[in-house]
């Protein structure tokens, strides 16, 4: 039975070929959003195939709805077979490198022959590319650089597309009667931005039973290695999943080794023979007696070795042994110090909810409040807010928070700051907003300068709170764009601007180092989803993840504030004292 993720990626394929061959771009993105509203499901859509109807799903219509039923009969979509045949598989990874697109990937394939990516880095090597007519020597040695950059991140995928993997995997295992204790392990657990696999650790009544039923599970596309306490698989969306099983007693030994990092095990095993121990995977060792030390938790291996716990988000060598040695930890930001979300989409804009809809899906959350931040009007791909929508969308706002009780919709919006330093938007506009967030979504390849003069006009504006993924990456596909990001900091110090860790797990903008350096220059932090789907709520535990890998800690944070203490403090003007 085809699992939801297979038929999201066939959907997703189909439409990256339609925008390939140029099919009205309105089909292309119907296919594409489907693709993620079967990727979202949380119930299997071969269920829903065989006992109801698709196009009860929200962006599923008829013929979307006849492809998927399509897939699940035959593994195959004729349309999509159609296109392969047309046009090689490898050009659809060529259209995603950055600074390529669609039309340049077509041209050098109808043009050069090109396609594959080393086809196209000698391509561009050689001239040929440059010679192109629309291209040049600049578009050139950016995609050189581009596939360069593709190649040193190697195959390392999202943590936002592996995560659910694992949770579903290590759920599946702990509602199996032969399991008793089973956790995620490795860069998974640290939290990390791009993984390459996924490690579990687990105890077993009957491990080789649990083995054997972990090679069985519906997700496992096949079974790389299998044995009585160890197997390694993949699944059929191309995850590889290692799974060991250990004694009850060595449970916390294998979990602190198998989370790792590398270089905090290294640092930990340093401080444990300063201090007459060994440790390893099999237990903590005195040197002197030989007594081996087996721990059932992870608490208890840190504790023999005269430390506090240290949470896996930290476990990465910059300085948490030292603090755990000194009781020195902070009590890291956590989901449930969150009380609202204040970047948030409406279908006003590109988003695809109502406000109503968004705001009482953040209400079954636990949230306080929300704000809805839509695009303004220079983005007109997303139906950006014009001065006058923006006053309508206003009054909707007032009427639905007239009839709410024990929640806020706060007024928002997410303006552009423009390529000549200006915001898209007028101030009187502007004025009657509770927060403004200000972002960049063009002119990515200005010179440093010149996004610096962006950023600092923005930050230095009086009506804006807040500097919306200050860097721009879009994580494995799209770099950072020129900016000095000491220099960011020390602006939004000055001014009392906060700075976002936006949750989108391709986005994860501000980055953990960054954050770090952020709340010690005393700058606000606010932990935002950006969401443009209800669904897309949920992805605050990333950015809380990535806070965490920070050293962030709850007062940080703008939105750990109560609906009424967030509300007196935008009735103040900004300030240094903000932060």
């Amino acid at each position: 039975m085809a699992a939801n993720r297979d038929i999201a990626a066939a959907l997703q394929l189909l439409a990256d070929f339609m925008e390939l061959d140029g099919v009205n771009k309105y089909r292309t993105i119907a296919v594409e959003k489907a693709a993620r509203r079967v990727a979202e499901a949380d119930f299997s859509l071969a269920d829903l195939a065989r006992e109801g109807d698709l196009t009860d799903l929200p962006d599923i219509g008829p013929k979307i709805a006849a492809k998927i039923t399509e897939y699940l009969d035959t593994g195959r979509i004729a349309e999509l077979e159609e296109f392969r045949s047309r046009y090689p598989d490898d050009l659809v990874a060529i259209q995603r490198i950055q600074g390529v697109g669609p039309k340049t990937a077509r041209k050098v394939w109808e043009e050069l022959g090109v396609s594959s990516m080393d086809e196209l880095e000698a391509a561009a090597a050689d001239g040929r590319l440059a010679a192109l007519p629309g291209l040049g020597p600049k578009t050139a040695a950016n995609i050189i650089k581009a596939i360069g950059r593709l190649k040193a991140r190697g195959s390392r995928l999202l943590l936002g597309e592996v995560l659910p993997v694992a949770e579903e995997c290590v759920a599946l295992l702990a509602a199996l009667p032969e399991a008793r204790e089973v956790a995620c392990a490795g860069s998974v657990r640290r939290m990390k931005e791009t993984v390459k696999d996924v490690d579990i650790i687990a105890t077993a009544s009957e491990p080789e039973a649990l083995t054997g039923a972990f090679c069985s599970l519906p997700l496992v596309g096949d079974v790389i290695a299998s044995g009585p306490t160890k197997c390694s698989v993949r699944t059929h969306a191309g995850v590889q999943i290692d799974l060991r099983v250990v004694p009850d007693g060595l449970y916390g030994n294998l979990l602190q080794h198998f989370t790792g990092s590398k270089e905090h095990n290294v640092a930990l095993r340093e401080h444990a023979i300063s201090q007459g121990f060994k440790v390893s995977e099999y237990g903590v060792e005195e040197t002197a007696s030989g007594k081996v030390h087996e721990c059932g938790s992870e608490a208890e291996v840190y504790d023999l070795l005269g430390m506090d716990y240290i949470p896996p988000e930290l476990r990465e060598d910059s300085g948490e042994i030292a603090a755990a040695l000194a009781g020195a930890l902070p009590r890291l930001v956590s989901g449930a110090d969150i009380r609202g979300d204040l970047h948030v989409h409406s279908d006003w804009s590109d988003g695809h909810a109502p406000i109503r809809e968004m705001a009482r899906a953040a209400q079954e959350l636990g949230y306080e409040y929300i704000a809805i931040s839509d695009h303004s009007q220079s983005l007109g791909m997303t139906g950006g807010l014009t001065p006058e929508k923006l006053e309508r969308q206003l009054e909707e706002v007032a009427r639905i928070n007239d009839g709410t009780e024990g929640f806020r919709i706060f007024t928002s919006i997410e303006v552009d700051v423009k390529a000549d330093a200006t915001l898209d938007l007028p101030d009187d506009s502007l004025a009657a907003l509770d927060f403004v967030t200000v972002s960049i979504h063009s002119g990515f390849t200005q010179e440093m300068s010149q996004i610096m003069e962006r950023l600092t006009a923005a930050m230095e504006h009086p009506l804006v709170r807040a500097i919306g993924h200050p860097t721009g990456r879009l994580i494995n596909r799209r770099d950072p764009y020129e900016v000095d990001i000491e220099a960011i900091i020390a602006t939004a110090a000055r001014t009392g601007t906060a700075l976002e860790v936006n949750s989108h797990f391709q986005r994860l903008d501000l980055c953990d180092l960054h954050a770090r350096a952020a709340q010690d220059a005393g700058v606000r932090l606010v932990i935002n989803s950006d969401a443009h789907h209800i669904s897309d709520l949920r992805l605050l535990k990333y950015g809380i993840a990535t806070a965490r890998r920070g050293w962030v800690r709850p007062e940080t944070i703008l939105n750990t504030l109560t609906a009424d203490r967030l509300a007196r403090l935008l009735e103040r003007p900004k300030s240094p004292t903000d932060t």
